[in-house]
């Protein structure tokens, strides 16, 4: 509880975040400005009010002067307390107050419904101010400044500007702002109990996912952990069935060799997905770039390809790799971004059946560039086209066509390609084929990331 009562009672929970709102406040001064300007010549000349309007002239003046002020402060002060936060807020609806206050007695008074943007204020004081203290003294000043400038009017201690020709009665003048009293703090109470039912369930989901960013932290180091032990032992195990194939396969019986080749390729596949935990682990804790280079685009692809051609002619897949009408140098991880194309065309083989075809297609746009992976094999069904990116995630299909797999390889490519400030998005119709496309900024250059959580 203690938690949630410390979120609770903050109306927001960064700098950052006040000057969001405080920055949306302002961009409606510019449009109120805006407004008063439209709305004199539109008054004058062709409703034809008798009304102040040189004055309303002078007063949107200086709100523009000091929304101006505003604006600098908002983007170039530091603040270093929410105390400052709060008074710098606190200044802004005062002078919005007065300002309107100023507007309304010089177009009309209570006469004018207009009077009413007083309510938006009060509203705007529940959503920035803390508790309910702040926005209710700001509301009782709301109306005492109305309730101020209409009994000067009435009494003619200052002129009296009418927007029609009757003159307003004491007990209209009295139903008036009765009428205003009760929409203010009416309105000013529903929008606050809504947004303290907000602040209390924002506090419980925040708890929550700070309690959930705790677990994921822990399973990721379990993971790495665990992946980290196995290594070592799989490696021996792989090592040792690999001098007994090679120093006593002569001697075995044929049995007993089928059984250690066996054991050899399974502890391969182990340790195969052992080195994807790991890597995967390493992107979701934070890495730093290591092999940064710059590579002929169409030429690494080739490259990569050719790597992957005897597997091909193995399978009698046709592997076809396009080219672009101009060659384009890019710049990357070289050793990560090798693992993308490598993976993708790997998988296209393996879920393609004899005599299909794998296509590896670059393309360049003015900002971006990348590649598709297109094979013609078994395809993927579109319900479950958002999971095949989860971790050990492997459709039926794909484990009825090759038992074998991990499910961690695509999984470990959309992190890569994140990482690179790319998307990874799959095209696939089941029977037909699929379609992987990695798009990646043409400025592109791999985030660099730290362990140091963001506070």
């Amino acid at each position: 509880m203690g938690f949630q009562q410390q979120k609770l009672h903050l109306p927001f929970y960064t700098i950052q975040t006040l000057k969001d709102r405080l920055e949306w406040v302002i961009n409606l001064r510019w449009l109120a400005v805006f407004g008063i300007l439209i709305a004199v010549p539109t008054g004058s000349q062709m409703l034809g009010f008798s009304l102040a309007y040189p004055q309303m002239i002078f007063i949107s003046f200086i709100l523009l002067l000091l929304n101006t002020v505003y604006f600098f402060l908002l983007h170039f002060t530091t603040f270093k307390s929410e105390l400052q936060e709060l008074f710098f807020a606190e200044i802004q609806v005062l002078t919005d107050l007065l300002i309107i206050s100023c507007l309304v007695h010089y177009s009309g008074g209570v006469q004018n419904p207009f009077y009413f943007f007083y309510i938006i204020v009060v509203i705007l004081n529940v959503f920035i101010f803390p508790g309910i203290l702040i926005p209710l003294l700001n509301a009782v000043l709301a109306c005492s400044l109305l309730t101020g400038w209409t009994l000067l009017e009435y009494t003619g201690r200052v002129p009296a500007y009418q927007v029609g020709d009757d003159v307003l009665s004491l007990a209209h003048i009295i139903t008036a702002l009765l009428a205003f009293y009760v929409l203010t703090f009416a309105g000013m109470f529903i929008i606050a109990n809504f947004v303290q039912n907000y602040r209390y369930l924002k506090a419980i989901i925040d708890e929550k996912n700070e309690l959930l960013e705790i677990s994921m932290d822990e399973r990721r180091e379990i993971f790495r952990y665990a992946a980290h032990e196995l290594k070592s032992p799989i490696t021996t195990i792989q090592s040792t069935l690999a001098v007994v194939d090679y120093t006593y396969s002569k001697d075995l019986a044929p049995e007993v060799r089928d059984m250690v080749k066996r054991a050899e390729k399974r502890s391969s596949q182990l340790l195969d997905m052992v080195n994807e935990m790991i890597a995967i682990t390493k992107y979701k804790q934070g890495i730093v770039v290591s092999d940064f280079r710059c590579v002929e685009f169409c030429g690494w692809l080739k490259q990569i390809a050719e790597s992957q051609r005897s597997y091909a002619l193995q399978k009698d897949i046709r592997l076809n790799v396009g080219t672009l009408s101009e060659e384009i140098t890019i710049c990357f991880d070289r050793t990560e971004m090798d693992k993308v194309v490598v993976n993708l065309l790997s998988n296209a083989l393996r879920y393609t059946p004899s005599g299909g075809q794998v296509s590896i297609e670059p393309f360049q746009e003015k900002t971006h560039y990348g590649f598709c992976v297109i094979d013609t094999g078994i395809g993927i069904a579109k319900e479950d086209q958002d999971k095949i990116f989860n971790e050990f995630y492997r459709t039926r299909a794909a484990k009825h066509m090759e038992r074998t797999g991990t499910g961690l390889g695509l999984n470990l490519v959309r992190e890569i390609v994140k990482k690179h400030g790319g998307s990874l998005q799959v095209k696939s119709s089941v029977g037909k084929g699929s379609q992987f496309t990695v798009n990646l900024p043409r400025t592109n250059k791999p985030k660099i990331y730290s362990n140091k959580k963001k506070t």
